[in-house]
């Protein structure tokens, strides 16, 4: 099942409402290796696609000077993404949470069952979507590369979450 999300590239869609790109760290302010990767694969899709908005998602952790959402909105910013596209989400510490309060800020916008791509790791790609799904989003997905090295953690820490995720959402 996860390495079905490697090969995720829904960058040809139609009726897209919204982007949402999931945090995973940073070092002090600066965006982890995994995390630049993913905001680097959404702003190839966000250039190609001037009228979508992205929801940056991702909370402060230990070690992290500023929540991710606000990294990740700086950078794309820096990467010449106009700030009134940009939407934080900066209180989730879990897919989980950043699919859920992600979807309290569309609601709160009057936008029900939104049509959503989400920019992820491929390794993590398959769980974000079976999530959004169960939380009602009509979900689209692309696969950003990671790093062959870390591969092997990434999957290992995914495996479990995965199990994790499917007794939460059963």
């Amino acid at each position: 099942m996860i390495i079905s999300g490697f090969k995720i590239n829904d960058t040809q869609v139609k009726d897209i409402d919204y982007m949402i790109i999931l945090g995973s760290g940073l070092r002090g302010s600066e965006l982890s290796i995994i995390l630049q990767q993913r905001v680097d694969t959404g702003i190839v899709y966000l250039k190609q696609h001037p009228d979508i908005p992205v929801i940056v998602s991702g909370g402060q952790g230990p070690g992290e000077d500023i929540p991710e959402a606000e990294a990740m909105s700086r950078y794309l910013v820096n990467q010449g993404i106009d700030q009134t596209r940009i939407i934080q989400e900066n209180r989730s510490t879990s897919t989980f949470e950043n699919l859920t309060f992600s979807k309290d800020i569309l609601q709160s916008k009057g936008v029900n069952n939104a049509s959503i791509i989400i920019v992820t790791s491929n390794y993590h790609l398959y769980r974000a979507e079976m999530i959004a799904s169960t939380l009602g989003y009509n979900v689209h997905g692309i696969a950003s590369p990671s790093l062959r090295y870390l591969l092997p953690q990434n999957m290992l820490r995914e495996y479990l979450a995965m199990i994790k995720a499917m007794l939460q959402l059963s």
